[in-house]
């Protein structure tokens, strides 16, 4: 690699999308994966979230598109938009991709036991 080569990202690291980087974020899309209608109440019953909090996340996934919400008058459902499911799969395989290299990395470094050790 040149000076002005730049580093090699491995795909699964362009594939991490940063706005599901965040559990709660991450789990109401896996809960809207359906991509029908459901109302916010439930979702945030699953998630045992307060209000604000649930507010906040539902807000930064609708401010990207990822979901889109429709108010029932005092009710707000939700749904998972195409563009969401899309970034919702792909981050899903590069967590995957992740979570296995870990586990290799952490199979390499584990020491071998001599018959000594295991008494």
């Amino acid at each position: 690699m040149t000076p002005d080569e730049p580093p090699s990202v491995p795909a699964f690291q362009r594939e991490l999308d940063p706005l599901l980087l965040l559990p709660v974020r991450l789990f109401v899309a896996c809960l809207l994966a359906d991509m029908r209608w459901c109302e916010d109440v439930a979702v945030r019953g699953a998630l045992r979230l307060g209000e604000r909090s649930f507010a906040q996340h539902v807000e930064s996934l609708r401010a990207d598109a990822y979901v889109e919400t429709q108010n029932e008058g005092r009710r707000m459902k939700l749904r998972l938009t195409t563009l969401g499911f899309d970034r919702l799969t792909e981050h899903v395989t590069a967590l995957q991709s992740v979570a296995r290299t870990a586990a290799e990395l952490v199979a390499m470094q584990r020491p071998v036991l001599r018959p000594s050790d295991s008494l």
